[in-house]
């Protein structure tokens, strides 16, 4: 049994103006989120900005990056922006960084497209430089948390590699069976050693349906060789009942030891039926 407590994060996706993301996290604070995320592409609001505004709006939920674009930023002003917002929500900022995937973010920002291995490199430096500088007593400005907690997410073998030897969080992108996952985490298990048991295990359902059969349009856009049976069996599937749903969350907890579990907002979410699985997988 995980000893961890369960905690639960919502993705606030490509919702809009500053100000409607924040009524959105207001939203799920209310309906029992323990973290709200916030991407980082352009077209979309600045994310550390934005976080700085939902956590003054909203005192009762930590915020997180999921996740930093690193190779846009140089890790010095990255550490000097993130110890600002840790500071400014009073300690509350969980750090999500990732190597980047989307080619038009780099040709937008006018920077090079890396290969896959210099991403990876360049968001080692990131992780390697930031944990370095905000656990620092005399960095300045001093964020709350010494340092806040650093989330990677990934699944490959560089990937996972790098998240089990310098993370807090380790969020697996696992899309296929569950072996896949219990794959990755034995992976995790052996490129971290000792420091394992220090690592919180995240994952994130990439869509939910609850009470018909799912629209399977949105999962096959991530796998579009995956035939409907496979996609039905995907584990980052969550779809049934609410109380099947909350039974798979309490399975991969139990099975895993994964306590934090991450969903992305839709367009047609329902927040009644989030409310009832947050209340029902705790």
């Amino acid at each position: 049994m995980n000893a961890r407590p369960v905690r639960f994060g919502l993705g606030l996706g490509f919702v809009g103006s500053v100000a409607e993301t924040v009524e959105k996290a207001k939203r799920a604070a209310d309906v029992g989120f323990d973290v709200v995320m916030v991407g980082d592409h352009l077209g979309d609001s600045g994310p550390l900005p934005t976080l700085v505004a939902i956590a003054d709006a909203v005192p009762s939920i930590r915020i997180s990056t999921l996740v930093i674009n690193t190779p846009l930023y140089r890790p010095a002003l990255l550490a000097r922006d993130l110890a600002t917002v840790d500071a400014a929500s009073g300690g509350r900022l969980e750090i999500g960084l990732g190597s980047g995937y989307v080619e038009g973010d780099f040709a937008g920002a006018g920077v090079p497209f890396p290969s896959a291995a210099q991403r990876v490199e360049l968001l080692t430096e990131h992780v390697t430089t930031i944990r370095e500088l905000l656990s620092s007593p005399d960095y300045r400005p001093a964020p709350v948390q010494s340092p806040p907690p650093i989330l990677v997410a990934g699944i490959g073998d560089k990937m996972l590699s790098l998240a089990a030897q310098s993370a807090d969080i380790i969020a697996i992108a696992a899309q296929g069976h569950k072996d896949q996952l219990a794959e990755r985490i034995e992976y995790i298990k052996t490129q971290a050693g000792p420091r394992f048991s220090q690592i919180e295990l995240a994952f994130s359902f990439f869509q939910l349906s609850f009470g018909t059969t799912p629209d399977l349009t949105q999962l096959r856009s991530t796998t579009p060789k995956s035939t409907d049976e496979e996609l039905l069996q995907s584990v980052t599937l969550l779809h049934g009942s609410v109380s099947q749903a909350a039974e798979r969350i309490a399975a991969l907890r139990e099975e895993f030891g994964i306590s934090y579990f991450t969903v992305n907002l839709a367009p047609d979410t329902a927040w009644q039926e989030l409310e009832r699985l947050l209340a029902a997988a705790r």
